[in-house]
C-alpha cells in the first residue's frame, strides 16, 4: 500500500491529470480499447463450431469499431463506440450460452435472466476489488476519467474494472454454464418484484469460480511482469 505521503502526491497527479483534456482523452480512448480487444478474445475463445458465423461476423464488426476508437476525441465519442461495442458483443455472448442461459439483450437494474444475473454479481465483485486496489495505489476511486464523477460511485474503479469485465467476470460465467455449475434453475424471482435473482449456491459457485480466475497466471501485459490476474489489477 501507498505510504501517506506518497498517497498525497499521487492524488495531485490524479487531479491533474483529470483536468488535462488531451491526457485524460488519451486514457479513456485506451479504456475503451482494451475492453473491446478483451472482448474479441472472449468471443473467439468460446466461439463453438455451430455459432461460428456469428461469432466471425461479431468479431468482425467489433474489430472495426477499435479502428475508430482512435479518431474519437471526446468523451461521448468513446462512449458511443464502447456502447455500439456492447451491443455487437452481449447477442453473440448470450448465443454462445448453453439452451436456457441464453439471452439477446444485456439486462440489468433489474437481470431479467440468470445469465445476466450471474454477470451483475461478479461485476459488483469485482468493482469492490477494483475499489480496493486503487487505495492501496493510494489513488482516489472517485475521481474518474471515462466515467463521469458522481456523489458515492466509486468513478475510477469503474474505469479500471472495464478492461476486466469481459477478462474475468464474462469468462467465469461463460465457464461456469458451460461445466453445468450454472443451470437456468439457479435463479428465482422475489414476490410483487420483477428481475431475477440468484441463488446462494449459485452465488457460491460463481465466487469459486472468480478466484480460480483471478489466480490465473499471465505475461505479456506490462514489460517484463508476470503475475496473476489479481496482481495485474492491482
Amino acid at each position: 500500500p501507498a505510504s501517506s505521503s506518497t498517497r498525497v502526491h499521487r492524488i495531485r497527479d490524479q487531479f491533474a491529470f483529470a483536468d488535462d483534456p488531451v491526457r485524460s482523452m488519451q486514457l479513456i480512448r485506451a479504456i475503451v480499447d482494451a475492453k473491446v480487444r478483451k472482448q474479441i478474445v472472449v468471443l473467439q475463445r468460446f466461439g463453438r463450431r455451430a455459432h461460428a458465423d456469428l461469432t466471425r461476423d461479431a468479431v468482425g464488426e467489433l474489430r472495426n469499431l477499435l479502428v475508430m476508437i482512435p479518431d474519437s476525441n471526446t468523451t461521448d465519442e468513446a462512449m458511443g463506440l464502447e456502447g455500439a461495442a456492447a451491443h455487437v458483443y452481449f447477442p453473440c455472448f448470450g448465443a454462445l450460452l448453453p439452451p436456457g442461459l441464453q439471452f439477446e439483450v444485456r439486462s440489468r437494474q433489474p437481470p431479467m435472466d440468470v445469465a445476466n444475473s450471474a454477470l451483475s454479481y461478479l461485476y459488483t465483485i469485482l468493482t469492490s476489488e477494483c475499489t480496493s486496489a486503487l487505495v492501496a495505489a493510494g489513488l482516489d476511486p472517485a475521481i474518474g476519467f471515462f466515467h463521469a464523477d458522481h456523489m458515492d460511485r466509486p468513478s475510477l474503479a469503474l474505469d479500471l474494472l472495464e478492461e476486466f469485465r469481459p477478462l474475468v467476470a464474462d469468462e467465469v460465467v461463460l465457464t461456469a454454464a458451460q461445466i453445468n455449475e450454472l443451470g437456468p434453475d439457479d435463479g428465482w424471482t422475489e414476490e410483487g418484484k420483477s428481475g431475477v435473482l440468484l441463488t446462494k449456491a449459485a452465488r457460491t459457485s460463481l465466487l469459486a469460480g472468480y478466484e480460480r480466475r483471478m489466480l490465473t497466471v499471465t505475461r505479456g501485459a506490462l514489460p517484463g511482469f508476470s503475475g496473476t490476474l489479481r496482481r495485474h489489477l492491482y
